[in-house]
């Protein structure tokens, strides 16, 4: 029997859909990045819809604006999968909703927990972030459409002790008997059955009722400078619609936001 806390391929299978049960599952003790693993298949035609590249943990794991993304052994969920997407490269930016709003579904159906989503791809819990999203694509620059999309996933399960520069925002799921492969299975499950329609307004509308930022109060930076405004909506291509004190809209597509918790007592 599969010790709970171990990887398993077999474990994983056993916990997709029936449609998904033949996606290639690859399991790692060590990588670097799980996302710069399934980019290079992906530029040598070495994958398949559905390619899994999970690690145990990561020497280079990264998250946005080149930030990296702390993957100790054990206690966490650190992979990339491969969806075999032609998009416009526009469009590119709604597998980080879907991949979000993913991971909210398998949380909470595998815990009972209820994550949030801060806008554009971190899961929160408890005021701490428990989970970041890269999605990074691979172009056919004849079309200039996607050749296919990687959805890199890490969530905390158990870990406790962080890094300096980030223990004070970063936390874990911390619930015990989380099997590590039912989640891994869960949230491929459901990335899967909502990439079937990008389009779907059920999907904007679903993340926006997970949404951490809707009517709070938050930080932007643009163009060098800091803006303070309220989250009053996210568009239907995933953009977020804020609202300043003189009441002027401006319209955010990826720039980095903070939210003040103390302040807004949430």
């Amino acid at each position: 029997m599969t010790n709970l806390n171990d990887l398993s391929e077999q474990e994983i299978k056993q916990n997709l859909l029936e449609q998904y049960k033949n996606f290639d599952i690859q399991i790692f003790d060590i990588l670097s990045s799980t996302n710069d693993f399934a980019k290079d298949l992906i530029n040598s035609n070495k994958f398949t819809d559905g390619t899994t590249i999970i690690a145990n943990t990561q020497t280079g794991g990264r998250g946005r604006f080149a930030r990296t993304f702390f993957s100790p052994a054990n206690t966490g969920i650190y992979f990339s999968a491969i969806l075999e997407k032609s998009l416009p490269v526009k469009d590119v930016s709604l597998i980080t909703l879907i991949s979000a709003t993913a991971v909210c579904r398998a949380i909470t159906k595998l815990t009972n927990l209820n994550p949030q989503i801060k806008w554009i791809n971190d899961i929160y819990l408890n005021n701490k972030k428990i989970c970041g999203i890269l999605v990074e694509n691979i172009c056919d620059f004849n079309n200039m459409k996607s050749k296919a999309i990687v959805s890199g996933i890490g969530i905390n399960i158990s870990t406790k002790d962080f890094p300096k520069d980030i223990q004070d925002k970063a936390g874990s799921i911390m619930c015990d008997k989380l099997s590590r492969n039912k989640l891994i299975a869960e949230i491929i499950n459901n990335l899967f059955d909502l990439s079937k329609d990008v389009y779907s307004k059920k999907i904007i509308e679903e993340y926006k009722s997970l949404s951490l930022v809707l009517n709070k109060e938050i930080t932007y930076t643009k163009d060098n400078k800091i803006y303070t405004a309220t989250a009053i909506d996210i568009n239907d291509t995933g953009n977020l619609i804020v609202m300043d004190d003189n009441n002027n809209i401006s319209v955010l597509e990826s720039e980095e936001i903070s939210i003040n918790f103390a302040e807004q007592n949430l």
